[in-house]
């Protein structure tokens, strides 16, 4: 396994392990996992000024520049019984953890901060300033299994070195602080995320489902795109041509997009692209009942 140093970070109390360059942090996270001579308790996370292969969601890359972001992966440990299903939810507490732990941030910059199903975090509902993703890890005892959540924030790239149009930073959205010490702000942003996940996937294992913890109303609020009309694509289209179009009515038990359709059907998504939201929310049904009164 790539040596790891375990390095004091102020509000964090399990351990941290910084590496200047890796491939992943989500890999050096399972590798750790692996390792019986190492301990990983709950909440154990590794961080990289580097990532050579750093993942996206649908196996894309993900690069950022030499120490601008706060490249971590957590490892969260769960029952056996927790089921593999609810993975969706780990996604979504990570994701309010990390909106929570920006918002002071940027909202004196006049900046709001909130979520883009199904695992990304968005500064005035358009541009992206977080990725994440999650995975689940062989169970290292009868009792206890593992996931590791693989979380990558823009903090100090200036507008000419995000990967895209519509990615953003701290730095770019107004944080001085953000752009004269990332790593200060980054460690800052860690140890805040890692007390948000604690408490939300306590709750989500303590009551069993995401509703009675309070989990599922939460996310449910960061959603902007909820209640408006939304074109999907599919996760296998490579030229993200929009295969669905239909309201967005909510959340499922396993933290899925439910879409209601324009045929009346309701459809329970997993993985796909929301392409846009806020369409007209006329749909066909609507428009045959307005030809018949007229």
């Amino acid at each position: 396994m790539q040596r790891a140093t375990r390095i004091p970070i102020a509000g964090v109390h399990s351990p941290v392990y910084y590496v200047s360059d890796t491939s992943s942090t989500l890999d050096l996270a399972a590798s750790l996992l692996a390792d019986t001579t190492t301990a990983t308790p709950h909440l154990t996370t590794i961080i990289a000024d580097r990532q050579s292969a750093g993942r996206g969601r649908l196996g894309r890359t993900w690069t950022t520049p030499d120490g601008q972001a706060l490249l971590a992966s957590t490892i969260v440990s769960l029952p056996t019984s927790f089921p593999t299903e609810m993975l969706g939810w780990l996604v979504h507490a990570c994701a309010l953890s990390v909106r929570d732990a920006l918002s002071p941030r940027l909202s004196p910059l006049s900046h709001s901060v909130s979520l883009k199903w199904p695992n990304d975090v968005l500064v005035d509902g358009a541009r992206k300033i977080c990725g994440i993703l999650a995975q689940l890890a062989p169970a290292s005892s009868p009792f206890t299994t593992s996931a590791i959540l693989g979380y990558g924030i823009n903090i100090a790239q200036d507008s000419d070195h995000l990967a895209t149009p519509q990615a953003t930073s701290l730095f770019a959205e107004g944080d001085a602080e953000a752009g004269a010490d990332p790593t200060s702000v980054s460690h800052t942003l860690l140890a805040q995320i890692l007390t948000g996940l604690d408490s939300r996937i306590r709750g989500l294992v303590t009551h069993g489902n995401a509703r009675d913890c309070g989990l599922a109303d939460e996310a449910a609020n960061a959603l902007p795109l909820l209640g408006t009309r939304i074109a999907l694509a599919k996760p296998t289209d490579p030229n993200g041509h929009p295969a669905m179009e239909g309201v967005a009515l909510g959340l499922s038990p396993t933290g899925s997009l439910l879409v209601r359709t324009d045929d009346g059907r309701t459809h329970d998504i997993n993985a796909g692209d929301v392409l846009a939201t806020g369409l007209p929310l006329t749909t066909v049904h609507d428009t045959k009942e307005k030809r018949a009164n007229n």
